[in-house]
Parts: structure tokens; sequence; C-alpha cells
């Protein structure tokens, strides 16, 4: 059981057990269901435990005002509950507030077994409802920050880029020889998957700071991950190893072991640059298949530029944002 699921136990239990002590010791009727109110509110972020409440509110409403449609022009029988019940879903899925629905009829219940609708019976439910929803959202309003497990999937991921990027090196100049480039492609993208998803956790548990970098860091992952598949798909179609092709192979290792650092990542394009300027400047190939594969390596140094673009904004946006 992890730390999160043990504080959400506790936090539940306490906060149910809160509500309904309060309700009691203001002599409610039905003290009980501010207790399940607390229950109903609670979700796992703070944006949408306060959008399910401002919910809630509209719900509260919706039934007190149906119920006393339906029961006083209906009167006090299962048909009209059945009625009512039928309305309330109606109108709850109409504005997509589907999860009131089990505290409207649990609200209209009261009203419907008391055979009344009295303004004393209203602020009883009003009271119980302010009570249940009102300590569900105090105790969610802490919620164990997951920066830190964000900052560190994120080193995982650069990392995990790099050793893409090496491996296709290795295949460069070792086409034949067994490669782990699948594996760790595939370790990239589940990274990706959890990391997107802690982001938005972030992003819904942080009600006034702006972390919606953290997704614009992951955008630039993504494009980083697309540009090694590219990379990948072109060395693929290489039939030999030129010696343009070992010099990029070492260009490409020198790429995934240099440093997370803006002034690298310069001095990096630069010397792209002028790998680019030297191959233009070699002599022309003499063969269909040199001219070929040399047209390959071509490509993968324009993916590279494209990487090597991106790694320089990765890293402008972290210095930005993050802590060091």
């Amino acid at each position: 059981m992890n730390k999160i699921n043990t504080l959400k136990i506790i936090k539940l239990s306490l906060g149910s057990s809160l509500a309904i002590f309060i309700a009691w010791l203001l002599n409610l009727e039905y003290s009980m269901v501010a207790g399940v109110i607390v229950l109903l509110t609670v979700k796992n972020t703070k944006k949408e435990t306060l959008k399910g409440t401002i919910g809630k509110i509209y719900g509260f409403f919706l039934c007190t005002i149906f119920s006393y449609l339906c029961f006083n022009t209906l009167g006090y029988h299962l048909v009209s509950f059945s009625i009512f019940i039928f309305i309330i879903i109606f109108i709850c899925f109409l504005l997509k507030i589907q999860d009131v629905i089990a505290m409207c009829v649990v609200i209209a219940s009261h009203y419907f077994m008391k055979g009344d609708i009295s303004t004393s019976l209203i602020l009883n439910e009003a009271g119980i409802f302010v009570i249940g929803a009102g300590i569900g959202v105090i105790i969610n309003m802490y919620i164990p920050t997951n920066i830190n497990k964000i900052y560190e999937g994120q080193r995982k991921l650069q990392n995990e880029v790099s050793t893409v990027l090496i491996d296709i090196a290795d295949i460069i100049v070792n086409p034949n020889k067994e490669n782990k480039y699948t594996f760790d492609l595939n370790t990239l993208n589940t990274l990706i998957s959890s990391s997107i998803s802690e982001a938005y956790d972030n992003i819904n548990n942080s009600l006034l700071s702006d972390t919606k970098f953290f997704l614009d860091h992951m955008d630039i992952i993504k494009s980083q991950r697309d540009i090694l598949e590219n990379l990948y798909i072109h060395v693929s179609q290489l039939s030999c190893a030129p010696p343009q092709a070992h010099i990029l192979s070492a260009f490409i290792h020198k790429i995934g072991h240099a440093s997370f650092e803006s002034e690298t990542v310069n001095q990096l394009l630069d010397e792209l640059n002028r790998l680019m300027i030297s191959m233009k400047n070699e002599p022309l190939p003499i063969s269909r298949s040199e001219f070929e594969n040399r047209a390959i390596l071509f490509l993968c140094l324009t993916e590279l530029k494209q990487f090597l673009v991106n790694r320089k904004q990765a890293q402008i946006l972290r210095d930005s944002n993050y802590y060091k």
C-alpha cells in the first residue's frame, strides 16, 4: 500500500467521522449522511474535488426543487418517488453531474420519509450537505506534491533518450550486431506515459501555481522520440558503413554522452554544422550505393540538427522553471 493511498484512507475515515460528529452536535437529523457526503466529495485531485463540490451544490438545489414539485403535486408514494428519480437522473446526465445522483436520491428520501418538505427540514438537509461537503473539501486540500517525482522522471527521460540515441549510433557501424534499440525505445515510451500522468496529477493538484511547463517539456521529449524513430528508419536503410558513417556514429555518441547544458548544445550545433559543410565539400560518390548511403547519412545529420534544437529548447525550459 503506497503512501498516498494510506493518507487517503486516513483522511476519509477521520473526515467522515468528524462530519458525523459535528452534525450530531448540531442535533441534525440523519447526521450519518454527513459522513457519506464526505466520501462522495473527496476525489483524487484538488481540482476534481472542487469541481465535484460545485456540481453537488447544483444537485442539492435541483433535488430540493424537484422533490417539492413531485411530492407536493403527486403525493408521497412510490410512484412519485420513482418519477423524481427519473427526472433527477435525466437532469444530472444533461448537466454532466452524474456523480451527485446518489446524494440527491438520499436527500429526497429524507423528504419522502418525513412526508413533508418544510423549511426546517430543508435547513436540516442543507446543514448536513454543508458539513459533509465542506469537510470533504478541507481534508482534500492537503495532497502530497509529486513535484520531486516529476523532476526525477524527467531526468530519467532525458537519460533514456540518450540511451536510444547511442543504440542508433551503434547500429550505423554494426548493423548486424544485436542491439537494444527496440527494448530501450519501449522503455522510453513507458516513461513518457507515466511522466505525462504525473504531470497532469500535479497540474490538477496545483490550484494557483502554473505547472504547465511540465507538459511543454513532455512535448519536446515526444518530439525527440519521433526524431529517434526517424533516425532508426534512416540508418536501417544503410547497405554498408562508409567512412562518413563512422564519423557520424562517433558524433552521435558524443551527443548521447554530453551533459544536458545549453552551452554544450551550442557547441554540438556548431560541430554539426561544420560536419554538414565537410560532407558537402567531399568528392562526389562514384557509385550508386555510395550515393544512397551518403544521402542517408546527410538525412541523419538533418534529423540530428532538429534533435539538438529541441534539446536546447528543453534546456531553456528547465533553466526557467526547474530548481537545480
